[in-house]
């Protein structure tokens, strides 16, 4: 009876022996292999000490995300809902200090679930591996309960890790995002660490002041109602050098600390030349903005009327897009298109839900409405994609000259008035609710 039992047994585990050695050779799916760090489409916190949230995202482990006290939070919007399974962080002296936190995820940035709670290691300053059950959302959120020197929340860097979920996001030209908080500054909840701004008196705001609080009353603010970073420029105001009309308007610094005609501080198409690319700050680049203009102008000469760019890549001296927004008082609904330079500064207007002779179209988008906008530049080939809230995405390309080659480039974003005419008290106005820029 024991030898028949030992023998059973054997059999036994030879045949689950053979069995995994069969598993082994059958091609996993390649789900099985899926997951990866997701994108962030944007970062907030509920506060910081000039330590923005952005720095999370800058895989650079000399910055960090700091805020004071218990409950205080970092929210990361991946732009569309995915299969969360891990995060991963980075803590500010996380050699010396354990750090207490939990992680929540949300599908709208309205009702959170806690999936993971615990204290790091203490041993490390590099990324820690924080597991969970999988889970289907849009926004995670870290609350930080200080640590055991201090009840200070200090981040550097952040990974999130899953799988996009199927159907979800889309081609959807940026799309919505939320969760930004009205009582923040506008670097509250924008990384504007590579940006500087220029304001309707033709002053200038540089990355060091403008991602550490800064804020203007009239020009430049965050939204009471909804936390987006408001822009407004009147009609009549001071001008920068080479222009006619009033701006409260972004401009991109990859290097702050590099002049702005540097080829450091700006960036240039793949088909440059070699030795152009290698000094450049970035090769190719895509912008995405959401955003609703609240107003136009409304007085002045008719044929400048309602005219606001919104976007820009702008070169040396001519601009190969310029994003209009453009809705008459007497129009229901605006339309946007834009406008591209050669290199003689010789313009050509493309439509994309109307046109500058095509005013007030049927399809076209209302003051106060939400829309997204995406500017890809790959090489010579330029793409524009635009998507009201709800609606569909109209994509347009549009073929570069060749003589913007080894050129310097740089995106805008915000509002560039387009009305020097009219009353003192008139003028544009534009809220963005997203507002990203990549390059590699």
């Amino acid at each position: 009876m024991m030898k028949k039992t030992k023998s059973l047994r054997m059999r036994t585990i030879g045949f689950l022996t053979a069995l995994v050695l069969m598993i082994g050779l059958i091609p996993l799916s390649p789900a099985a292999f899926a997951a990866s760090e997701l994108p962030v489409a944007s970062v907030t916190a509920s506060s910081h000490d000039g330590n923005v949230p952005a720095n999370t995202l800058d895989n650079n482990y000399t910055t960090r995300w700091s805020a004071q006290g218990n409950g205080q939070w970092i929210q990361y919007d991946l732009g569309q809902s995915a299969s969360i399974e891990r995060v991963k962080l980075a803590w500010h002296q996380g050699a010396q200090r354990q750090s207490t936190f939990n992680v929540q995820v949300s599908a709208n940035g309205s009702s959170w679930n806690q999936v993971y709670a615990g204290t790091s290691s203490g041993t490390t300053a590099a990324l820690e591996v924080y597991n969970f059950t999988t889970v289907t959302a849009r926004y995670v959120r870290i609350n930080g309960f200080g640590n055991n020197v201090n009840n200070w929340n200090s981040i550097l860097e952040t990974e999130i890790w899953g799988t996009v979920s199927s159907g979800g996001g889309g081609d959807t030209g940026g799309g919505g995002t939320g969760g930004l908080n009205p009582s923040l500054p506008p670097s509250g909840n924008f990384d504007l660490t590579k940006w500087k701004i220029t304001l309707p008196d033709a002053s200038e705001v540089q990355p060091s002041s403008l991602s550490n609080g800064y804020t203007h009353p009239s020009w430049f603010y965050t939204s009471s109602s909804n936390g987006g970073m408001v822009f407004r420029s009147p009609n009549l105001g001071s001008t920068t050098t080479n222009s006619t009309y009033t701006r409260s308007e972004l401009r991109e610094m990859l290097n702050p600390s590099a002049g702005t005609t540097s080829l450091g501080n700006n960036w240039v198409t793949s088909t440059s030349s070699s030795s152009t690319k290698s000094q450049a700050g970035g090769v190719d680049g895509t912008m995405n903005a959401t955003l609703q203009v609240d107003r136009v102008s409304t007085t002045g000469d008719s044929t400048k009327m309602g005219r606001v760019v919104v976007g820009q890549i702008h070169g040396p001296d001519t601009e190969p897009i310029r994003l209009y927004y453009h809705k008459r008082p007497t129009d229901t609904k605006g339309a946007i298109y834009f406008g591209t330079d050669d290199l003689s500064n010789n313009n050509t207007w493309v439509n994309i839900i109307g046109g500058p002779s095509s005013l007030n179209p049927s399809n076209g988008i209302a003051l106060g409405q939400k829309w997204s906008y995406e500017i890809k530049v790959v090489g010579l080939t330029m793409t524009v994609k635009v998507t009201p809230e709800g609606g569909s995405t109209t994509t347009v390309q549009y073929t570069l000259p060749s003589g913007y080659n080894n050129k310097y480039l740089y995106f805008k974003a915000g509002v560039y008035n387009q009305n020097n005419t009219g009353t003192s008290s008139d003028y544009v106005q534009a809220t963005f609710h997203k507002l990203t820029h990549v390059h590699s």
